[in-house]
């Protein structure tokens, strides 16, 4: 076992490798991942699928939950299973933690934490023996190259929160921001190298630029809008605070960025958003989204909602439900309260009985499928345009339009995929959550 980087050893010819990669979790993993393997590419190594056996296996790990951990664990003895002489990587955001796992720890054979994975191709050649790379040309391979015809792109790690349930800050570190200029840079490499959506993604999004004294997303926005050569712009989640006046302008005025946003709510009742340690109060959220939809009447929006949080009434989970039914918000992610061994909430008090939880739950989904119910028949009879992502052997394209609405399109052929098409949204198949579609 190794952490962080090994010794160079003297660098020696080797033949071309195979790697294999797995990312759990965030988005933030999956940009990671691009970059990954797009310097292992540059270094001449084989990209193979990680279910196959390989000469290394790159696991990209999740703390969020102790579900996420187990996972993340499963994984890195799945890997050794395919191939025992494999040479395992263990990055993310459980490296700490499995790296104290006497199984995991025998099992694998470098860490990365988390402030060096940037360079982990670089690191982990170092411990392979082999000559770095002395520069690598990109951060994302070309769509062809690629596991998804949507490219994540990272443009802030870490995150200066508190929440109460939350350990990534302590995982992740504070916020760092991509320089404006250079995710400017970036997307219009992406553009070039064939990607036709952009997810910009962080940690903590809306802080981006924060460690330099602002907020500079709203800018940012602003740039894209002005800027030629780019692909369509989505971001990933923003907490509903750092929503600026000045940002919803930028979304209402943009045919480039995706008119889709995914905000973080979590409770309704302003006393347990205080016990969350969240910045955000009932009143304001309520007035950001009528801001948002006042705006961008088109808009659609999705939340995460955690249910059970400890010390929460009844009169507590009466106003978030209240509050989602007056926002109207066509997705509730509805997550029950787990305790995560570390954080501030795990130590408070008047924990919630799970049947109560589980009650509490699905109440909140009942009325998350009437809204996605509603939302998906809305669509119905509407031409919309859909970024073909994958073409199954049936002749069905699958992808996502703008609005993140999730698409079958009937008819299509090979050549369809990676190209934006417009069609006609003819039903909906409520019970998978996805619209079917032709040839308008």
């Amino acid at each position: 076992m190794t952490t962080s980087q090994a010794s160079p050893q003297t660098p020696v010819e080797t033949p071309a490798r195979t790697v294999a990669f797995l990312s759990l979790g965030c988005r933030v993993n999956q940009a990671e991942e691009s970059s990954y393997r797009q310097h292992s590419l540059e270094s001449g190594w084989q990209i193979v699928d990680f279910r196959q056996s390989a000469d290394i296996y790159i696991v990209n790990t999740c703390a969020v939950t102790l579900e996420a951990e187990r996972q993340s664990r499963q994984m890195v003895r799945q890997a050794k299973r395919r191939n025992p002489d494999a040479k395992i990587v263990v990055t993310g955001c459980a490296g700490r933690s499995l790296e104290r796992h006497p199984e995991v720890a025998e099992l694998a054979d470098l860490f990365i934490p988390n402030l060096q994975k940037d360079q982990l191709v670089s690191q982990l050649q170092q411990f392979l023996g082999e000559a770095p790379h002395p520069e690598f040309n990109f951060h994302f391979p070309a769509v062809e190259a690629s596991r998804t015809t949507r490219l994540n792109l990272k443009i802030s790690d870490g995150c200066f929160e508190s929440c109460a349930f939350c350990i990534i800050p302590q995982r992740r570190g504070t916020v760092r921001s991509l320089p404006e200029n250079d995710v400017i840079t970036r997307l219009q490499a992406a553009y070039a190298r064939g990607y036709q959506e952009v997810i910009l993604t962080g940690v903590h999004l809306g802080a981006y630029g924060h460690e330099h004294g602002h907020h500079d997303l709203e800018a940012l926005l602003e740039r894209i809008n002005a800027t030629p050569d780019m692909p369509l712009i989505r971001l990933s989640s923003i907490d509903p605070h750092e929503i600026t006046p000045r940002m919803i302008q930028a979304l209402a005025d943009s045919t480039r960025i995706c008119p889709y946003l995914h905000i973080p709510i979590q409770s309704g009742s302003d006393t347990v958003l205080e016990r969350m340690r969240r910045r955000d109060k009932r009143e304001n959220m309520l007035n950001t989204v009528m801001a948002l939809k006042a705006a961008r009447p088109d808009i659609s929006l999705t939340t995460d909602m955690i249910v059970g949080f400890p010390g929460e009434s009844e009169e507590d989970f009466e106003q978030s439900y209240s509050l989602m039914d007056a926002l109207g918000i066509h997705k509730i992610h509805v997550f029950p309260f787990s305790t995560r061994p570390g954080t501030r909430a795990a130590y408070m008090k008047d924990h919630l009985d799970p049947a109560i939880k589980a009650e509490r739950v699905q109440r909140l989904l009942d009325l998350s499928r009437q809204r996605q119910q509603a939302w998906l028949n809305s669509w119905v009879g509407k031409d919309v345009n859909v970024l073909i992502e994958r073409v199954t052997s049936e002749g069905i394209g699958k992808g996502y339009t703008p609005h993140y609405l999730r698409l079958h399109v009937q008819n299509c052929k090979e050549s369809d995929w990676n190209t934006i098409q417009t069609v006609r949204v003819t039903s909906v198949d409520s019970e998978q959550e996805v619209a079917v579609a032709e040839a308008a």
